[in-house]
């Protein structure tokens, strides 16, 4: 498993050669869009510095638009994703503190990072980190994907397969990007699909269609929400839902985009089909340099576990999740469970058996740092208040019928820009559920636009939690999957719009 936040090529995306420090500086600061780039943030924090507001019950307004808004014009010109969330996080720090800026940075990652919530899910990275280690460097994936392109039998089926399998471990989006992520991303290889094209498929069915399942987990929480905000009783979550179902626009349409891509009905569009061939270039390159290896990896065949064994860790995963309540708990036993297994099997040592585990963790340690400077830049946006001024510019003047496709747009750009997700939906169903009651707007449609942005947010963002662990799993550069994966995501945004614009207009 390759990091996903390695050095990329300007337009493919491949990864560069490695270099030396300054030398890798040189090359950088000779490109003029990085050179523009750095120029655009001074610009801005001096922009900051002269002229925003600060101090105790300061109101941002619209500065509290500008770090969402850098981070993600930084990211498209450079394609540097962790500095783009430093300079972004950065610039919440000194919007909020001044001068002291660095050591408020400093004491809000420590404050964050031993957040229970944030460290749970840290700690949940590394374990799924762990088990995709042992995945990878212990053969099982290997074994699996052989045994699942014996069932695929050509592209179509493999990426249906993808699909259904994708949706079946839906539940929980961990579990199905990255084990569906690392079991047929080999397999769809094998038939000529790019890996971006799993990772496309992968993303664009886990979220959806865990949202489409009123007992999933995200589901469960909105319902929750409403239940806290007075709308609905306790026993009431379930048929409350239903009622929101039929508006889910985004989620519907982005599977069905999945399943016409896989059956094949939909081509490779945009930067995918520029993936493709950068792939095969690639994978030419790597079989010209391989010299001995089919020998090697026929012999490494003969030893490889068979394919039951990884069925097994992810039913561990799936056990482990209905008896403890807890997917973070739930890797962890599979990691007990797997490694028990496999030393039964006399497949590895105990030392071998860490060795994958600290091997994954370490591949994966990326995405951890990743998510917790994104923690960072979370709560800085928050401190501004950014939800609430774009709540409050929208409210008075959209009209009720309207206001559905107004929060799926609106939000939609900003969860394009940083995905909050759930705590988008947190923050605001509250104050949706106020607003619905205040101006008679349909509640179901107006929560099913919100979770719509926020799914859309899950799917296209780059800052996504789920898209780091899909491009990881399936072994894609981080922007490439992402520049990839993102004119699917619009084509269904654009059908959800359609979809609230005729709410808007029938007045539903």
């Amino acid at each position: 498993m390759s990091s996903t936040l390695a050095p990329e090529g300007p337009v493919t995306g491949a990864p560069q050669p490695p270099q030396g420090a300054w030398s890798a500086l040189r090359r950088r600061l000779a490109d003029r869009r990085t050179l523009i780039a750095y120029a655009g943030l001074a610009v801005i924090f001096v922009l900051v510095l002269a002229l925003a507001p600060h101090g105790e019950g300061a109101e941002y307004g619209a500065w509290s638009l500008l770090p969402a808004g850098t981070l993600f014009v930084f990211i498209l010109v450079t394609q540097q994703v962790v500095e783009g969330f430093i300079w972004a996080s950065l610039l919440g720090a000194v919007m909020l503190a001044r001068g002291d800026f660095f050591a408020f940075w400093i004491d809000r990652l420590f404050s964050e990072v031993s957040n229970t919530d944030n460290l749970w899910l840290l700690v949940l990275l590394l374990s799924i980190g762990g088990l995709i280690g042992v995945f990878e460097h212990l053969g099982l994936a290997a074994s699996f994907a052989e045994a699942a392109a014996r069932l695929a039998r050509g592209p179509k089926r493999s990426s249906l397969v993808t699909v259904v399998a994708t949706a079946l471990l839906s539940n929980d989006s961990y579990l199905s990007t990255s084990g569906v992520g690392v079991s047929m991303t080999p397999v769809n290889k094998g038939f000529g699909l790019p890996k971006a094209y799993s990772a496309m498929l992968i993303r664009s069915t886990a979220e959806p269609t865990c949202t489409l399942n009123p007992i999933g987990s995200t589901p469960v929480l909105v319902t929750g929400l409403l239940v806290t905000a007075g709308v609905v009783a306790a026993d009431e979550q379930v048929s409350a839902y239903l009622h929101i179902l039929p508006y889910l626009f985004f989620s519907l349409a982005i599977v069905l985009v999945a399943v016409l891509a896989a059956a094949g009905v939909l081509p490779l569009i945009g930067g995918m089909r520029r993936a493709a061939a950068v792939e095969a270039q690639e994978e030419a390159a790597e079989v010209a340099e391989a010299g001995d290896a089919p020998a090697a990896e026929a012999a490494a065949a003969a030893r490889r576990p068979h394919w039951l064994n990884m069925v097994v860790s992810i039913a561990a995963v799936i056990v482990g999740t209905l008896i403890t309540g807890d997917v973070q708990q739930a890797f962890l036993i599979a990691l007990v469970v797997t490694g028990v297994v496999l030393l039964a099997q006399r497949l590895t040592t105990p030392s071998g058996y860490l060795d994958a585990v600290i091997e994954g963790m370490k591949d994966i340690f990326s995405l951890v740092l990743l998510m917790a400077i994104a923690f960072v830049l979370v709560s800085f946006i928050a401190d501004l208040d950014f939800a609430g001024f774009v709540i409050q510019h929208v409210s008075g003047v959209v009209a009720p019928a309207w206001l559905p496709l107004v929060v799926f747009l609106v939000f939609g750009v900003t969860e394009l820009l940083v995905t909050l997700n759930w705590s988008l939906y947190i923050l605001l169903i509250p104050v949706l559920v106020a607003l619905c009651e205040q101006t008679g707007a349909n509640l179901w449609a107006t929560v099913a636009a919100l979770l719509g942005a926020g799914t859309w947010g899950l799917t296209a963002s780059i800052s996504s939690d789920v898209g780091l662990l899909t491009a990881s799993s399936t072994e894609v550069g981080l922007f490439r999957h992402w520049i990839t994966n993102l004119p699917y995501q619009v084509v269904a945004f654009v059908v959800a719009a359609a979809g609230f614009a005729v709410v808007g207009l029938v007045g539903a």
